[in-house]
């Protein structure tokens, strides 16, 4: 589910892929860094059970964190090998990914740093049977998990909404700043069961108390203060595809400050409503790009089956149907365009960005773009990257490509 997509820990974001640099991962002594990386070796699968599902992943340093249905993993992305794993006493829950419906949500965990340790964080649900005069319950559970030694820090259960009930459907950590996770869960109100809505938290990483707490919001990005997401009537359903749907214009988007939860902005009069993180202070919604902070779209960058990608410096990279354009997170200007009408260069499709570099297929050739011009910096020898940092590249199916240059 994008409109519940994960994200992490910085001054500002990523995309709905792609985690912030965030706190500091510390090196393997085997591990070596190219920041960005040119060039990639021999893909490396991890050493992960493949019938387990899996929510998400994000590299820090030299290491990748798996989130699964079972807890969370680390591996080294170098071997492949497995550093640890911090599994969740989830009694009578289906892990597997065999005939149950599909979910593609891509829920990678949050990191925060915590005092000296950098912690993951990732939310989930967990039953409770009922006895005696008491119902069966769900309840969401933010945990923080110690990135270096796997051990668990601590484990808190969020507040029950009023007037709704909490679904099994995985919750997220939909980021996490200056001290502060806003967690978003699934829930649906008691008096209509065939409707969906949500309850967003935001949570003292310090105290582990709730700050505030807002229902019928479902918040999708964080970032510069402002948590972004869609404002969802009493009757709205929610499709696997990631989109809030209501009849008559019921939906709005808008930012709520990370601080308190007060309203920033309010966009209303939606039918429809998909939130996708980018990073760099901007988020993608309905085909355009907008301005976390303020909730106005970005002039001269909107098309078709936007994606965006921010290289965690100062541009966000972004392709639409036939165009790919590089925008300054700064200034909020367009640099750079490639067109299809362009006969002069092959269109490239995006993957991944980082630190000034471009990571696109241009068939048959990988190509290295310059972020901040467009220009072809080198051809590298595929894979098909999903996210890179100064170690290594990620494909969708978590084969880690150490960086070699």
């Amino acid at each position: 589910m994008s409109g519940l997509a994960g994200c992490s820990d910085g001054n500002s974001g990523a995309g709905g892929k792609t985690p912030d640099a965030g706190p500091k991962g510390k090196s393997e002594t085997s591990a070596k860094a190219f920041d960005p990386p040119l060039k990639f070796g021999k893909g490396v699968k991890l050493a992960r059970d493949e019938d387990v599902k899996t929510w998400g992943f994000a590299p820090l340093g030299p290491k990748v964190y798996v989130r699964t249905d079972k807890g969370l993993d680390a591996y080294d992305t170098g071997s492949g090998r497995k550093l640890w794993s911090s599994a969740l006493d989830r009694k009578n829950r289906y892990t597997g990914t065999a005939g149950v419906p599909e979910d593609n949500r891509h829920i990678p965990p949050v990191f925060a740093q915590l005092g000296e340790r950098t912690e993951a964080l990732f939310a989930y649900t967990d039953s409770t049977k009922g006895s005696g005069t008491n119902v069966d319950r769900t309840d969401v559970y933010l945990r923080a998990v110690d990135t270096d030694s796997g051990k668990v820090s601590w484990t808190t259960r969020l507040p029950e909404p009023t007037g709704m009930t909490i679904t099994d459907m995985e919750p997220t950590v939909v980021g996490a700043e200056n001290g502060t996770a806003v967690v978003a869960a699934f829930a649906y109100p008691d008096n209509s069961t065939d409707s969906d809505s949500a309850v967003t938290y935001a949570v003292d990483l310090s105290t582990r108390q709730v700050t505030w707490k807002q229902q019928g919001f479902a918040a999708a990005a964080v970032d510069s203060g402002t948590v972004v997401g869609a404002q969802v009537p009493d009757r709205a359903t929610f499709g696997q595809l990631g989109a809030w749907r209501a009849e008559e214009g019921d939906l709005a988007r808008a930012g709520r400050a990370v601080a308190d939860g007060t309203v920033r902005w309010k966009d209303e009069g939606h039918s429809s409503v998909e939130v996708e993180r980018v990073g760099g202070g901007l988020f993608t919604s309905e085909s355009a790009l907008y301005d976390i902070r303020t909730g106005k779209a970005i002039a001269g960058v909107a098309g078709a089956y936007l994606t965006c990608d921010y290289d965690q410096q100062s541009v966000v990279v972004c392709a639409s149907d036939g165009t790919v354009r590089g925008v300054d997170t700064s200034s909020r200007k367009v640099l750079w365009t490639i067109s299809e009408e362009d006969t002069s260069r092959k269109m490239p499709t995006i993957q991944a960005a980082w630190h000034g570099a471009v990571y696109a297929h241009a068939g048959p050739d990988y190509v290295v773009l310059d972020a901040k011009t467009g220009k072809d910096r080198k051809t590298f020898s595929g894979p098909h990257l999903f996210l890179v940092n100064e170690y290594a590249g990620m494909d969708l199916d978590m084969v880690a490509y150490p960086a070699t240059g």
